[in-house]
């Protein structure tokens, strides 16, 4: 019996809905308090409102309000919402906040009450007279009141976000909020229509009041929520701006504000800056390994911003967002002459007052390059929107206006025809007829001696390079290459033919083989390479536009023999080739950019071999900026490879050679390793006749391929392209640093599983001695020393080619919003050189608290071995050293000297020699690097952007 007993005590009885007498009862109630408690705070002494129970009254009728609305029918007005609106609740509140303000932050609660019922309530909510009438005055007398305005801003603001909302999904609201002051009272109105009626009315122009645009306006450029909120709901009355609305915008100071907004929060960035990330440099092993070569700034750079202090990332972020608002603004607006007054004000204000003088200003010495190089990197990034970034990167490059605008009346979603940009106030700067662009910046920098300076501009280079392709051809000194849709002899002639390709590929992986002779170093990862690079490549705009009017890649009724010459990523290792039908007609313009290539005496190019030259007394963030630039240059369908990066086949050997270069292209030492060799490449078949149409021929598909290759004899070549020389250099370096180091082969497969693997296996074997110029120290003589990288290898300002960016919002391909702080994100041997450039591995998470926690971890021993080597390159930098080096000056060393040797004893110049963790990173970029700019070239052939003859 007790068991039932305790069971019947837990049956409850189900709950019985509330009736509209009940809910009335209960919405009177909490009224009846309200209002009580108001009436007694005017005569009596003030008390803040939390002291009372107004505020959970307040709420409590907002709730059953909600309630009641979700309950009603067809419709219907709720015994609640009667005795709300019968009863004037708001219209009271709201007198109470005007007039007395007791008990205090009464108005606030009210502003935080009917912001509640708008939102959630129906958007007919506010078309009752009781409602948006007290809400009108409520804004007036919160707005024009400085005193209200400051201490209730946010509140206001969120309050005039959600109407704006409301009058975004029903527009007939908007008449409510936005009217002419002539028409407020009636006996104007009546005035207004007799003079009409009798024919002799003079009517004025009319005056508009719109209170949520005026005061949203003033919230456009601050950080935080307010900002946030006063955007986003001025976005929802710019979709609206046609007619009365339209022509309100255009008269107000919208634009002037914009532009000017954009000056101010751009002149509140530091104009000093260090990219400095310590909390990255901890973010995973290859952050951390690769942070090892990043050395101690300069004593003049310690009153720079760091980049990883919060209070610069609130000020970038904030400049950000309002040129990301600005985009929106000219993507969404339907008002042609708002966005002409816009790009005028963003012209005229900001890049010529603000923005151009202070390149001008930049200097090398002091880190003020490095930050206005950075600005101007992040601004291009942003710029997605075609009209703004016509104006904004078009006068960076000294474009002339004619030529912006008509490229603006071609392309721009406005079609601004007749846009004038405003010149009646020059800029004291303007007084030559050349003036410093865009590509004087970068071309000047990248010859700079603070490494620092370098960077920032490879990263500049390369968001001009892959966003704002036009533009870099400025950059480049190019000449047209031959129409691929001409099919005539000539084109045959620059048809590359399979065994020239092949040929080619040997010639790169023979460099890979060269730097590290591991069992299945050529593959390890390439198949990736192949994968992100064609998913990179099809991503992109111009091969979007490159391959618009191509035909249809259907293999259907095509012949067995055609499809077998599909040669996706060559297939040359024996994997499996996918079906492509070879692709035709690939020409077509786009953003006047046209097929050509690169002349051999570029300045661009000499400057970036000049740079590779110096490959290993290089920071390894400098080198992966620089690869990365590489990359991207080759990336653009309409820019050919031939010459600079792939062989031309007037490279190729003729009978009438005399040297046998099939033995100079393999050196002696990278044929001992096992390298690559043409003979092994080229397969051997019997050329008796075969059906090729014969369905039931199991050959592979790819013995067209294999055939062509047999029957042509086999290639070499008399002249190598530039990067192909300075690459091979560099992989002979390589050799040196392996015969100078003792153990170099086990420390580098140790780095490169750090790098891109997570934690290295640790060879138990006695640290290798390490090799400087005339003597050799060895390691162990070394004191042991955990590893105290003193800046990370921040991705902060820039983009790996390996990412692949989400679609943004509006801008950036209409642009998201860019987070300072977040890296790239990558996988790990799947993309090696991408994983490098994000920092991203996946033992991250456990390796770096293993290392803090534990120094005698695998991965810290092998930091700290490597990073206590020092040993003197072989040829030396071009850079100013930016490290200390703590040595003994000339006096010590006679103070310190044994009096038996009286002569000063002769002082090796440390400042040159640089670490073998710095060594190791750079090999290890170099040989991913080289997969890298041959899976670009094995893709770009198989999609058909650079012919390949079979036959």
């Amino acid at each position: 019996m007790d068991y039932f007993s305790k069971f019947k005590k837990r049956i409850v009885a189900p709950k019985v809905q509330p009736t509209s007498a009940m809910q009335l009862a209960k919405f009177h109630k909490c009224w009846d308090y309200v209002h009580n408690v108001l009436m007694m705070e005017q005569n009596a002494g003030k008390v803040h409102v939390d002291q009372t129970e107004i505020p959970e009254n307040l709420r409590h009728m907002v709730d059953m309000l909600v309630d009641e609305e979700a309950r009603q029918e067809d419709n219907t007005t709720g015994v609640c919402m009667e005795y709300l609106l019968k009863n004037g609740v708001l219209e009271y509140l709201v007198n109470v906040s005007e007039k007395v303000d007791s008990p205090a932050d009464i108005c606030g609660e009210t502003i935080r009450m009917i912001a509640s019922m708008i939102d959630l309530l129906d958007d007919r909510f506010l078309v009752h007279h009781a409602v948006h009438k007290p809400t009108i005055k409520l804004l007036r007398f919160c707005v024009l009141d400085d005193r209200q305005s400051d201490i209730y801003h946010e509140d206001l603001v969120d309050l005039m976000y959600i109407i704006c909302s409301k009058i975004y999904g029903f527009p007939a609201l908007l008449n409510i909020f936005f009217h002419d002051k002539q028409w407020l009272t009636t006996p104007q109105k009546s005035l207004h229509v007799r003079d009409s009626d009798s024919g002799t009315s003079d009517p004025k122009k009319p005056e508009y009041e719109f209170l949520l645009f005026t005061y949203l306006l003033r919230f456009v450029h601050r950080e935080g929520r307010s900002g946030d909120f006063a955007r986003t709901g001025l976005l929802f009355l710019m979709e609206m701006a046609t007619e009365h609305l339209g022509d309100f915008i255009l008269e107000s100071d919208f634009a002037s504000i914009m532009a000017a907004g954009l000056g101010a929060l751009y002149s509140q960035l530091p104009r000093k800056l260090v990219v400095n990330d310590e909390d990255e440099i901890n973010s995973s092993s290859a952050s951390y390994l690769l942070g090892q070569d990043r050395h101690p700034r300069l004593e003049n750079l310690s009153s720079a911003e760091q980049s990883n202090s919060k209070e610069f990332k609130l000020q970038l972020d904030s400049f950000l967002k309002l040129l990301e608002f600005c985009q929106d603004v000219l993507t969404r607006c339907p008002h042609r002459e708002i966005s002409v007054r816009l790009l005028q004000s963003v012209r005229s204000i900001f890049l010529e007052n603000i923005l151009y003088p202070s390149i001008l200003e930049c200097s090398d010495m002091d880190g003020s390059s490095v930050a206005v190089i950075s600005y101007i990197d992040l601004i291009l990034q942003t710029l997605q929107q075609d009209a703004l970034a016509e104006v904004v990167v078009g006068f960076l490059m000294n474009e002339e206006d004619d030529i912006i605008e008509s490229r603006l009346r071609e392309n721009g979603i406005f079609l601004l025809a007749g846009l004038s940009l405003d010149n009646t106030k020059p800029s004291p700067y303007f007084t030559t007829a050349e003036r410093f662009t865009l590509k004087d910046l970068i071309f000047t920098r990248l010859q700079s001696s603070s490494q620092s300076t370098v960077v920032a501009t490879l990263k500049l280079l390369k968001t001009l390079i892959v966003k704002h392709c036009r533009y870099s051809l400025q950059l480049l000194a190019i000449e047209p290459d031959i129409d691929p849709k001409d099919h005539s002899e000539e084109k045959k002639k620059t048809s590359t033919w399979i065994s020239h390709h092949i040929r080619e590929m040997t010639l790169y992986f023979s460099l890979i083989s060269a730097i590290d002779s591991r069992p299945k170093t050529l593959t390890l990862g390439y198949e990736e390479y192949l994968q992100d690079v064609e998913q990179s490549l099809e991503s992109d705009c111009c091969y979007q536009s490159f391959t618009n009017k191509l035909p249809s890649q259907d293999t259907q009724g095509t012949s067995k023999s055609e499809r077998r010459r599909s040669f996706k990523y060559g297939d040359w290792q024996g994997r499996v080739s996918h079906e492509r039908q070879p692709i035709r007609n690939l020409y077509q313009s786009h953003n006047n950019v046209t097929r050509h290539r690169i002349k051999s005496a570029d300045p661009l190019l000499q400057i970036l071999l000049s740079l590779l030259s110096h490959f290993f007394t290089q920071s390894s963030e400098l080198n992966l900026a620089l690869t990365s630039v590489v990359a991207a240059l080759a990336s653009c369908p309409y820019r050919s490879l031939e010459g600079w990066i792939s062989f031309r086949e007037s490279d190729q050997t003729t009978a009438d050679d005399v040297l046998d270069l099939d033995r100079d292209e393999m050196s002696d030492s990278s044929e001992e390793r096992g390298s690559i060799h043409g003979q092994d490449i080229y397969a051997h078949f019997d050329n008796g006749l075969v059906d090729e149409d014969d369905e039931d021929d199991d050959r592979s598909i790819d013995y067209g391929v294999e055939k062509t290759t047999q029957l042509r004899t086999p290639v070499r070549f008399k002249s190598y392209p530039p990067i192909f020389t300075l690459l091979r250099t560099l992989t002979q370096q390589v050799d040196y640093y392996r015969s100078e180091i003792d153990g170099f082969d086990t420390l580098l497969e140790e780095r490169w599983q750090g790098l891109l693997l997570g934690e290295p296996e640790i060879d138990p074997r006695p640290t290798p001695s390490t090799s400087l110029s005339t003597r050799r120290m060895q390691a162990k003589d070394q004191p042991p020393e955990a590893p105290t990288p003193s800046r990370s290898l921040s991705t902060f300002f820039g983009v790996s080619p390996g990412k692949r960016r989400p679609p943004p919002p509006t801008t950036s391909s209409s642009v998201p919003t860019i987070n300072p702080s977040k890296s790239l994100s990558s996988s790990t041997t799947a993309a090696a050189l991408a994983a490098i450039r994000t920092h991203d591995t996946p033992l991250a998470v456990s390796v770096i608290p293993a290392i803090v926690s534990n120094p005698l971890s695998h991965l810290a021993i092998h930091a700290a071995k490597t990073q206590n080597v020092r040993i003197q390159p072989l040829f030396p930098s071009n850079f100013v050293s930016e490290e200390p080096i703590l040595d003994l000056d000339e006096e010590d060393i006679v103070a310190f000297a044994p009096q038996a040797h009286p002569s000063k004893p002769k002082r090796n110049d440390k400042s040159t020699e640089i670490t073998l963790a710095m060594i190791l990173n750079n090999v290890v970029i170099l040989e991913e690097a080289i997969k890298e700019l041959a899976a670009i070239m094995q893709v770009r052939r198989s999609l058909g952007i650079d012919a390949v003859r079979y036959t």
